[in-house]
């Protein structure tokens, strides 16, 4: 065994790392992620309630928004209230992209149609994309420059001000987003305390950076570097793994049952290892072994049976949504955000970002292209309350900025490489929410 860590059972157990006692600082923390871990899965139901259920909830968001911006010289009509031509008015509803290269299952089928399949896409962008707006009773066709159909993806909500033509086609005239939300005031820290963001440690394809894991280890540990370093790593008050655990999304995840067994057992070392040192919260991605549709529940306990003996270690969501200090710090594994650039001609990670805070929705394209519990009651992917950390794990590199809204807020854009690639790892500074890479090379 590689990494090996004793149970806390005992007040004696110690850590095969901890021969540096760290005295490490505390904070407060919280798991917000409720409305992920809880939602209703009635998969008797269609999918069309989450899409009914994000419309009534961005109505109520949308309407104050609306009134702010454009006063009340325009109605704000349902669809099936349009009736007098060429008059300016407000509509709200769901966009939906019409687009020549997005996968069927009767392209799937090609082969029994004697139709000649398509070669394989990873992006389906075409100049004849087209929008429309629905809302629980019918669509409308879109029309101008204001929006740009490359930059949005389907199962946005947003009011668009404009007159609809004779031929019923809504010419656009401008548009309002829900922008993000309300963010709480941002507590002031008397010291540095930091956070640890790490993906795609993929324990199934050790062999290229099991040096670089040890090095990541022994540094959380205490156990190399200087004093300096000694006494930063002392102030990281939590580590999240956001997904990739066990394979990274860039690698295919073994296939052989004993490789399988070694890197599940490797993954649970590893946890061990990290929750002895500090509090762990441990996300599951695409490629990890639990359910494939978002919001991912957590991992199951047996498979890490040395883990769950720290108090420390915790197995959470994807999405994910915590309280730290007093920090709000919301983040997915990746796939929401790389999805939007599937279909999209948005190809920067942290202009995604930005876009989905303006859209005030994590993962627009769920249900559409990415598989999701078919949700009764609530869409769980609203983002209620702006977050000051936001990240995206398994990025291709790292990369990070801030994000300010117009009223105030301040959120700290992270994008946390693929660790089995890029051998490295992100900090933030809940202090001042500066936040910077660590190589482990």
């Amino acid at each position: 065994m590689l990494f090996k860590a004793e149970s806390s059972g005992s007040t004696k157990a110690k850590n095969t790392f901890q021969a540096c006692e760290l005295e490490r600082q505390e904070i407060d923390y919280t798991d917000c992620s409720k409305r992920f871990q809880e939602v209703a899965r009635d998969f008797s139901k269609q999918y069309a309630h989450i899409y009914s259920a994000r419309l009534n909830t961005f109505r109520n968001i949308l309407t104050p928004i609306v009134r702010k911006k454009w006063s009340d010289r325009h109605k704000i009509l349902k669809l099936c209230e349009l009736r007098d031509k060429g008059t300016t008015c407000v509509i709200i509803g769901t966009l939906f992209k019409f687009q020549e290269l997005k996968p069927s299952i009767l392209k799937e089928l090609s082969d029994q149609l004697e139709i000649i399949p398509q070669a394989p896409r990873t992006h389906f962008v075409h100049d004849t994309d087209s929008l429309v707006l629905e809302d629980e009773l019918q669509r409308i066709k879109l029309v101008g420059e204001c929006i740009d159909v490359h930059s949005v993806v389907t199962g946005v909500v947003c009011a668009l001000l404009g007159s609809e033509d004779e031929d019923g086609i809504f010419t656009v005239q401008d548009v309002c987003w829900a922008g993000c939300g309300i963010q709480k005031p941002l507590p002031k820290l008397s010291s540095d305390k930091y956070i640890v963001l790490i993906s795609g440690l993929n324990t199934s394809k050790t062999a290229e950076h099991m040096f670089s894991l040890h090095l990541l280890m022994e540094w959380l540990s205490g156990l190399s570097g200087t004093s300096e370093y000694q006494e930063e790593v002392s102030k990281i008050v939590r580590v999240i793994v956001a997904g990739g655990m066990l394979a990274s999304q860039t690698n295919e995840s073994t296939e052989n049952e004993s490789d399988f067994i070694a890197a599940v057992e490797l993954m649970d070392s590893l946890a061990a290892t990290l929750s002895a040192v500090a509090p762990l919260d441990l996300m599951p991605s695409s490629k990890d072994p639990t359910g494939i549709m978002l919001p991912q529940k957590p991992f199951h306990y047996c498979l890490f049976p040395k883990a769950v003996e720290y108090k420390s270690f915790n197995r959470v969501t994807n999405p994910y949504e915590c309280d730290i200090g007093g920090f709000t710090c919301l983040g997915t594994s990746g796939e929401p955000i790389k999805d939007i650039m599937r279909y999209s001609k948005l190809d920067n990670t942290l202009e995604v970002m930005k876009k989905t805070l303006l859209w005030r929705n994590i993962a627009p394209t769920c249900p559409d292209t990415i598989p999701c519990t078919p949700c009764t009651e609530t869409d769980p992917f609203i983002i209620y309350n702006c977050p000051a950390i936001y990240f995206c794990g398994n990025c291709p590199e790292f990369a990070t900025d801030l994000y300010e809204g117009e009223n105030g807020q301040r959120t700290r854009l992270v994008c946390v490489p693929n660790f089995c690639d890029s051998m490295t790892v992100a900090l933030i500074n809940l202090a001042n929410l500066e936040c910077y890479s660590m190589k482990f090379s």
